[in-house]
């Protein structure tokens, strides 16, 4: 009878016991995948697969790159739109796919701030203004050419309104409308192919795809649009410098980004991962020599702040040069 009445409350206990003694698993238990909107080759690029890499050490999964483009950005950001809102799905995006896109696309096919939470900003590439070596070799003079020559200077630009192409148009607007005949071409890498081997004259830029065909002589950076030289080619002056605007600043931030709806405290535990691992000296290093210019370490709410007033500064200057896209 004892028997009996054990064997009984044990089977009455087991079904209460087994959710107790179930627990949910830690986030991340599996590989992220971090979509990049943008063509392997480039300064993006590289700076992606860079946080990929070292974000995947401080979350003790890998975090697995892939490249989705096309549509200037747009492409990924509506896979990454697509996937579920559980944090196992990154995008590594930025001034052209969220204070941009808003501006030149006539039919926006997402919203950047409705339809994705800022996990943290992660740094800025610096932009370039580079030709090719016997076009010209400083900045003056190839505006001094555009105006000779209006309509002729084949000016290339890695996707019709992307950061590094709207940065193209701010300079040609700011030195007095110049008339170039704009290239556009699927990221930095294609178009520094054909720029080499002579298909283009001159272009915007990222000095990280840039600088070894600089250092080579192959092209010349005119020109950075940061306010500061870079560290990486000091003796390449800035667009202030060079044309004597002092108001022209442009840098290409990126961040990262996870669907809307993601629960808050697996956005917390990437943005923190992010932080430390950004926050690693070997690391900074290893940006500043990748000619990538770090952030200051903001919450969520204060990359979502930035990210409007970044929109808020592109809005005169897209409506000034006209740039529109179908979407």
């Amino acid at each position: 009878m004892i028997r009996r009445r054990t064997l009984l409350a044990t089977s009455i206990a087991a079904p209460f016991a087994t959710p107790a003694l179930a627990q949910p698993n830690p986030f991340p238990d599996r590989p992220l995948r971090l979509i990049i909107p943008f063509p392997p080759g480039g300064g993006t690029d590289a700076f992606a697969r860079r946080i990929a890499t070292r974000l995947g050490q401080e979350l003790g999964q890998n975090v697995v790159a892939d490249n989705r483009t096309g549509a200037s950005g747009g492409i990924g950001m509506l896979e990454a739109m697509r996937a579920r809102p559980d944090g196992y799905t990154l995008v590594f995006s930025g001034a052209s796919t969220h204070a941009l896109y808003p501006l030149v696309v006539a039919r926006p096919q997402y919203n950047p701030m409705a339809d994705f939470v800022p996990v943290a900003l992660v740094g800025a590439n610096t932009v370039c203004v580079v030709a090719r070596a016997e076009v010209a070799t400083d900045l003056p003079a190839l505006v001094a050419l555009a105006r000779a020559r209006p309509g002729q200077i084949r000016f290339a630009n890695p996707g019709t309104g992307t950061y590094v192409h709207m940065v193209g148009e701010y300079l040609r607007y700011a030195a007095g409308r110049l008339d170039m005949l704009a290239v556009p071409y699927r990221g930095n890498g294609p178009s520094m192919i054909d720029m080499l081997a002579g298909q283009v004259d001159a272009g915007t830029d990222t000095v990280v795809t840039s600088l070894a065909h600089h250092r080579e002589g192959k092209v010349r950076m005119l020109a950075v649009t940061s306010r500061q030289r870079s560290p990486l080619a000091p003796e390449v002056p800035t667009v202030i410098e060079a044309l004597g605007l002092p108001d022209f600043e442009a840098a290409l931030w990126s961040m990262l980004a996870v669907r809307a709806g993601t629960p808050p405290d697996i956005v917390s535990r990437l943005h923190e991962a992010t932080m430390k691992a950004l926050a690693d000296p070997a690391f900074q290093e290893d940006l500043k020599q990748a000619g990538i210019e770090g952030s200051p370490p903001a919450s969520p709410a204060q990359v979502a702040a930035f990210i409007n007033a970044e929109t808020e500064k592109w809005r005169p200057i897209v409506a000034a040069t006209g740039v529109k896209l179908d979407g």
